[in-house]
């Protein structure tokens, strides 16, 4: 069996050559390592070029394409039979490769393998470790693999960092930009319609949190508003998918149903018309799909359509 880490770049050069190194320095060398660059305009491409002997640098002129599309760039360049993403700011365990490798000798029509994560900040300063790993080789069905994606860990059972990927999978279920920010969660809940899933309960990557990047960026308001885009895009997906099951299902309607009035909460609070707007409109669109907020909501914006913003937004700014 073959591995590729590919690594899409873009404008990274604060944390690009960590994750390269930990790229490169795996017990189990990977056969390649894809650089995948979206067209950065700082030292990136400078910092990989370093290591040109161990790596392939690819770069989109066209770029910026934004994440989703750099993600499937990279993909593309790869030639191992597994692939494994890299973001340019995450980290991979020196044992990474090797722990995926033992669990395919025992696992090996399995086309889906992931590692909890551990969670650092910019310095590599340690926030948070999953305290749910048993250090076991688990075998998942695919609504199994949902399951324990929703309700496992802070907040997942797993990010990107630490995902193996069958490139045959990629040819029935790509990342797809439509599904937004949560791109990554969207390819997770989809993947196990082909393959059942193994995760080996070891955190053996880092996730990094920082203000750069793609969620760190965002301020809490613009992440409410893609939130609640992307959540009802999944209530629309899977509303008569027979794949998943009403419990899982439900998961994707809470979360829709709370940034939805997160924006048009915000919107009267802040007293911004634009958001208050966007909220309204993600309500219906919910409610179009026979989807309802609770009685305590509903009294609230029925206060709101007869008091108006500006009542509404004085007694908002008493409460503490």
């Amino acid at each position: 069996m073959t591995f590729s880490i590919v690594i899409p770049t873009y404008n990274g050069a604060d944390f690009v050559e960590q994750a390269l190194l930990s790229a490169l320095n795996q017990s189990r060398p990977a056969d390649e390592i894809v650089i995948s660059d979206d067209n950065s305009s700082d030292d990136t491409l400078a910092i990989c070029q370093k290591y040109t002997d161990r790596i392939k640098i690819y770069r989109n002129l066209q770029g910026p394409s934004g994440f989703v599309n750099g993600w499937n760039h990279a993909i593309e360049k790869a030639s191992g039979e597994y692939i494994s993403i890299l973001h340019q700011d995450d980290l991979l365990a020196s044992t990474f490769l090797e722990e995926v490798e033992k669990a395919l000798v025992v696992y090996p029509d399995v086309k889906h393998l992931f590692v909890p994560c551990n969670y650092i900040d910019g310095d590599g300063n340690s926030l948070q470790e999953p305290d749910y790993c048993t250090g076991e080789i688990k075998r998942y069905t695919g609504i199994e693999y949902v399951r324990a994606y929703q309700t496992i860990g802070h907040p997942h059972i797993h990010r990107c960092p630490g995902v193996v990927t069958r490139r045959d999978i990629f040819k029935v279920c790509q990342y797809r930009k439509e599904a937004g920010h949560i791109a990554d969660d969207d390819f997770f809940y989809r993947v196990g319609q082909y393959t059942d899933v193994v995760g080996i309960l070891r955190p053996l990557a880092s996730y990094r949190l920082h203000s750069k990047s793609e969620t760190g960026h965002l301020k809490n308001i613009q992440l409410i508003q893609r939130l609640a885009h992307d959540d009802i895009f999944q209530v629309k997906q899977w509303r008569e998918n027979s794949f998943m099951q009403k419990e899982e299902y439900d998961y994707f309607v809470y979360w829709a149903k709370c940034n939805a009035f997160r924006e048009f909460f915000l919107g009267i609070k802040l007293n911004d018309n634009t958001l208050l707007r966007q909220g309204k409109k993600d309500i219906e669109a919910l409610r179009s799909l026979n989807i309802e907020l609770s009685m305590i909501k509903k009294i609230f914006m029925l206060c709101h359509s007869v008091l108006g913003t500006r009542v509404i937004s004085k007694v908002l700014s008493w409460i503490k």
